[in-house]
């Protein structure tokens, strides 16, 4: 599955990559109107909005990003880059490139995931999509018959050209690529047209609307329900629970973007839920508590969570109760009694959703070694599995106590609980503030050993600390920089501009 996965997603990707390097062979003065981004971005909502099969979509903000390389100042990367973007007038420069991805769920074969040798199985059959905004279709044309020397043909007004298993379909605005999965498949005219027309007489829902706004440098849109439909018709599983699991699931979207800032590298990722899910939250309000007795001193990292084991045990009680009976069939006779012991006691019984790690780095003389604290909110089934290993843990001078179900420990006694709080890195301040959330201080990690090339030395030395969070349906990631005011790429291109030819 990772092969194929591989694959498709290479089709996907490589379309933008392949219309930069095509368009950039060369190119006339443009003397027609320039066509606005607004304008492919509402045809791509329909589409998406509209073609039943589409799994995921997205866009790629090539020229913006681009322009906030700084690229100019680096000699070697202008050189390369510079003479495609001033021949590149066929294209709309405002606007990013489109992507969709269509699988047809109904063709997908049975996959036993417990016999690995039938990976190969699962295949996708459908389409990958790219839409491209264009300024000038004649030249785009001219372009494409000289430099992949395919011929046009037209149907119903649409001019297109077939190369093997890609379709390219030229508009006033814009461009589509449309590529069969299927390698040795050839996109049909019906398939094209069918496709096509749904780009200005589809109707594009709200919530698509609302993704599609995004400006992010990298955007990637999956849809929750086709993609678990899919995957639970892969696995031959079904059953009235999970039936209830797809239709909860319908219309629900988890949407990424990534984004180079002034200061900072930022990626988020945030699920649009229907009203059915959106009442599931597994996560409590913020781990305060858990921060504010993890230890004391100054932590190169640290990683809190508190989540609500309760919400968690509705889910699958909900969800996932009668394939639990599938599970079973698999297991042998000590895993099952195990098994049936958290059926019975619920998963509260292993985990209650407590957990925090703190590592404090401090040099011996010969190199760097860690301090940790934790603190894990164990139930009765895993305290009775640790039981061993923690007076082993003991042995080995770490202090393990037991406070309540809640497991404190620590292996230095500087860092120990209840010495005071953390002293927490400039950029990490809110850390606690959020049910899931944690940081690394970049400056403290002991990098010189190892061994990293020099670019990459360079590039580190700028940032200052990496930070995570889950607020609500969002997570978000982000890379600092020292330097607040210059957008990260641009200090990451500075920090190569030693490179030459």
């Amino acid at each position: 599955m990772i092969q194929n996965n591989l694959i498709m997603y290479k089709k996907i990707f490589l379309i933008p990559a392949i219309l930069f390097f095509l368009f950039s062979c060369g190119s006339e003065e443009n003397s027609e109107k320039a066509s606005s981004g607004s304008a492919i971005t509402s045809k791509v909502s329909n589409f998406i909005s509209s073609r039943g099969n589409i799994i995921a979509f997205g866009h790629i903000n090539m020229f913006q990003i681009l322009g906030k390389s700084d690229y100019k100042k680096n000699s070697l990367v202008n050189a390369v880059i510079d003479p495609f973007i001033t021949k590149m007038a066929a294209l709309n420069q405002d606007s990013p490139i489109y992507f969709a991805v269509e699988v047809n769920e109904q063709n997908i074969n049975d996959f036993n995931p417990y016999d690995i040798s039938n990976i190969s199985n699962l295949k996708f059959n459908g389409f990958a999509y790219a839409f491209i905004a264009i300024k000038n279709k004649s030249e785009i044309k001219s372009q494409l018959e000289k430099e992949v020397r395919v011929r046009f043909k037209n149907a119903d007004g649409i001019d297109y050209a077939q190369e093997n298993n890609g379709t390219f379909a030229l508009f006033d605005d814009c461009m589509m690529v449309m590529v069969d999965l299927n390698d040795s498949n050839q996109v049909g005219i019906e398939q094209l047209k069918s496709a096509s027309k749904l780009m200005t007489e589809g109707k594009s829902s709200e919530i698509v609307n609302k993704i599609m706004a995004s400006n992010s440098d990298f955007m990637l849109t999956y849809d929750m329900g086709k993609s678990v439909s899919s995957v639970l018709k892969g696995l031959n599983i079904s059953n009235s629970e999970t039936q209830q699991l797809e239709s909860d699931l319908k219309g629900c979207f988890n949407t990424t973007n990534f984004n180079f800032e002034n200061g900072k590298i930022v990626l988020t990722s945030e699920n649009i839920l229907s009203p059915a899910m959106s009442k599931w939250r597994i996560t409590k309000s913020d781990s305060k508590e858990i921060v504010s007795t993890l230890g004391s001193g100054s932590p190169t990292a640290a990683l809190a969570m508190n989540l609500d084991v309760d919400q968690i045990q509705k889910i699958l009680d909900s969800y996932l109760k009668s394939s639990m009976s599938e599970i079973e069939s698999k297991l042998s006779a000590g895993e099952l009694l195990e098994f049936n012991r958290i059926r019975a006691e619920g998963f509260s019984t292993v985990f209650n959703g407590r957990f925090g790690i703190a590592a404090f780095l401090k040099g011996d003389g010969y190199g760097f070694v860690p301090n940790v604290n934790f603190q894990l909110g164990a139930g009765k089934m895993l305290l009775e599995k640790l039981k061993e290993p923690l007076e082993m843990a003991k042995t080995g001078g770490f202090t393990v106590e037991n406070k309540g179900n809640i497991l404190y420990g620590y292996s230095g006694a500087e860092n120990a609980p209840g010495k005071g709080s953390l002293t927490l890195p400039e950029g990490a301040e809110d850390f606690g503030n959020y049910p899931i959330n944690g940081f690394v201080d970049i400056q403290k990690l002991p990098l010189n050993e190892l061994n990293l090339p020099e670019q990459a030395m360079k590039i580190i030395a700028k940032l200052s600390i990496l930070k995570f969070k889950v607020e609500g349906d969002k997570f978000t990631l982000e890379i600092q920089f020292k330097d607040k005011s210059q957008n990260a790429l641009a200090q990451m291109m500075n920090s190569i501009s030693g490179l030459s030819l």
